[in-house]
């Protein structure tokens, strides 16, 4: 399976968002992530980096 979890950045900590994304979306400037569970959330914020290897999306909210 591809899924990753996506994490928001907070200052020098991250909190994760979503465990098993499957989607992540821009839509303006908001950003749609849905996972494997159903679960979807819409967040304003810009994407900041992809880590395949991780499986982990990082974001962060100006």
């Amino acid at each position: 399976m591809c899924e990753s979890n996506v994490y928001i950045k907070k200052g020098d900590e991250e909190e994760k968002v979503l465990e098993d994304v499957e989607i992540l979306r821009p839509e303006g400037d908001v950003l749609f992530i849905a996972n494997i569970h159903g679960e979807q959330k819409r967040i304003k914020a810009r994407l900041v980096s992809i880590d395949f290897t991780e499986h982990k999306v990082l974001i962060a909210q100006d």
